[in-house]
């Protein structure tokens, strides 16, 4: 049985980090326009954690780097992301609904 405070907690450091995402990293780079490689600007990522969240980022496709320090974001990239996680998610409740619907034939015999 998981324990409440764990899942609070861990849902609290989950908001948090999206937080600094979009507060040091997403929002001013959308704030720049800084959506392709010509655009590209520099990020302050002095901020504790914003650094490997930056990296996470960049390692994910969502943020590009243009090696002189500046950085765009990638709206293909993150839309491709969105739909995938959508197709999983959709994926994962077509498969809960048919486990639901075999036990509840099943508890019917």
């Amino acid at each position: 049985m998981a324990n409440p405070a764990i899942n609070a907690a861990l849902i609290a450091v989950a908001a948090q980090q999206q937080a600094l995402t979009d507060q040091h990293i997403l929002t001013p780079l959308k704030k720049a326009g800084a959506t392709s490689a010509r655009t590209a600007t520099t990020l302050d990522v002095s901020a504790k954690g914003a650094d490997k969240l930056l990296a996470g980022l960049v390692k994910r496709g969502h943020v590009r780097a243009t090696g002189d320090g500046r950085y765009w974001l990638d709206e293909a990239a993150i839309k491709r992301s969105q739909a995938a996680g959508l197709r999983i998610a959709l994926i994962i409740i077509a498969f809960l609904l048919s486990v639901t619907v075999s036990l509840a034939a099943l508890l019917a015999r």
